[in-house]
This record gives structure tokens, C-alpha cells and sequence, in this order.
């Protein structure tokens, strides 16, 4: 019987695409860069792969930002703007910004009817924290678990033991996990032997490793499993 759910924040609540094009905006704007350039398609490809650097435990966290922008705007042949100083800016807008994927609210106000819910992130936990109660859907949460906080990564093992021992009176079997990433969510609930639920609304390709229980498109088909 499930008891509890963990669910991902990025990409699975919030829409950390719309949420880092506005950090972006907002920091060339602090540094006089002109919006011609097309950042973000560079930004998130670049993004992109340095978590899964993180995941896979190639990298840090701190590497990721201290290589991330520099990277990105080495790409452009921006010289005049020091890429880590660019990399605070945008942290800084990026923990203001709250753009909700369609249906969060209501399968939290669903599911929060039914089960405890925690939050399990690979995020900055303050920055976690802000976003998601700008969005008005931090109430909904009975914990959130970071990897900053906990000190270990998605989809490590290690993350959600810390977690269950966290929460005190339940076992992994009694709870379900929901997220966006096959590497780090769907990687970590196998790992952690506990069910999965895929949030693929961007119709991605099921790695043959990685097989969650359960798919949906959207948000609300989650009630026709929980």
C-alpha cells in the first residue's frame, strides 16, 4: 500500500526550460549583453550534459557552475563577461522564477489528499525552496529532500535511504516515485527497488536500461494510477 511520494521538481512541477529562459533574459540584461544572441539553445544542451556528468558521478555541483557558463559563453566568443559572475546572476534570477508545468497544482492538491509527499531534487535547496513557494505549491509538501541537503545524488541509492530514515515509520515499499528523468528519477527508483511513474511529455525515447512501471504524457493521468 503507498503510503508516500517522492516527486521531482524540475521538468515533473516546474518548467525549468520557461524558468531559465527567464534567468537568462534577466542576467544579459544585468550585463548589458544584447538579446540577438540565441542563448538558450546553447545553454540548455550545454546544461544538459553536465547533469548527466552529475548523475553519473563525474562531476560536482560546484564544477557545473563554475564550468557551466564560462562554457556558454565561450561558445559565442563572448570575452568581456566573466562566465562565473554570469553563472551567479543567473542563479540569482533563476531561484525568483516559478513557471508551473500545466496540471501541478491540481495532481498536488489531488495527491496531497491521499499521501505524504516529498519533494526529491537535485537542485540548490534554498533556490528549491523559493521556487517552489512562489509557485504556491510548497504547502502541498510534507518535506522537501535535496542532494545538497542530504549529500548524496539522484539516482543514488544512498539518497533515498537518507530519505526513508528521514521520513521515520515507512518502508521503501510503501512509497512510488514521479519524475522526468530516465538517469536520475526513474535510475534512482529502480536502484532504490520501488515503482516509478515517467513523466515523458516531451515524447522521449525509453532507454532499454531504465524501464519505469508506469508512463504518462501529463500530469493528470496520474490519478488513473494513484
Amino acid at each position: 500500500m503507498i503510503k508516500a511520494i517522492f516527486i521531482d521538481i524540475d521538468d515533473t512541477l516546474l518548467d525549468f526550460s520557461k524558468c531559465a529562459e527567464y534567468a537568462i533574459k534577466e542576467s544579459c540584461k544585468d550585463f548589458g549583453l544584447s538579446q540577438g544572441y540565441d542563448i538558450f539553445p546553447v545553454f540548455e544542451k550545454i546544461n544538459a550534459e553536465l547533469w548527466q556528468q552529475i548523475e553519473k558521478g563525474e562531476i560536482t555541483k560546484s564544477q557545473l557552475y563554475g564550468h557551466r557558463w564560462v562554457t556558454v559563453l565561450e561558445k559565442f566568443g563572448i570575452t568581456h563577461i566573466d562566465g562565473q559572475k554570469f553563472e551567479e546572476h543567473f542563479l540569482e534570477h533563476l531561484s525568483k522564477s516559478a513557471e508551473k508545468i500545466d496540471g501541478a497544482t491540481e495532481i498536488l492538491t489531488y495527491l496531497s489528499k491521499k499521501y505524504k509527499i516529498y519533494a526529491s531534487s537535485n537542485g540548490p535547496h534554498e533556490q528549491q525552496l523559493n521556487r517552489l513557494k512562489k509557485a504556491g505549491l510548497l504547502q502541498y509538501f510534507d518535506d522537501v529532500f535535496t542532494s545538497e541537503l542530504i549529500g548524496v545524488q539522484k539516482p543514488e541509492k544512498e539518497f533515498f535511504d537518507a530519505c526513508i530514515r528521514k521520513i521515520g515509520n515507512i518502508t521503501p515499499d510503501e512509497t512510488i516515485l514521479i519524475g522526468d528523468s530516465l538517469t536520475a528519477d526513474i535510475s534512482g527508483g529502480i536502484n532504490f527497488n520501488i515503482p516509478t511513474i515517467w513523466l515523458n511529455t516531451k515524447n522521449k525515447d525509453v532507454h532499454a536500461e531504465v524501464t519505469p512501471t508506469h508512463t504518462v504524457k501529463a500530469l493528470n493521468e496520474i490519478k488513473n494510477i494513484l
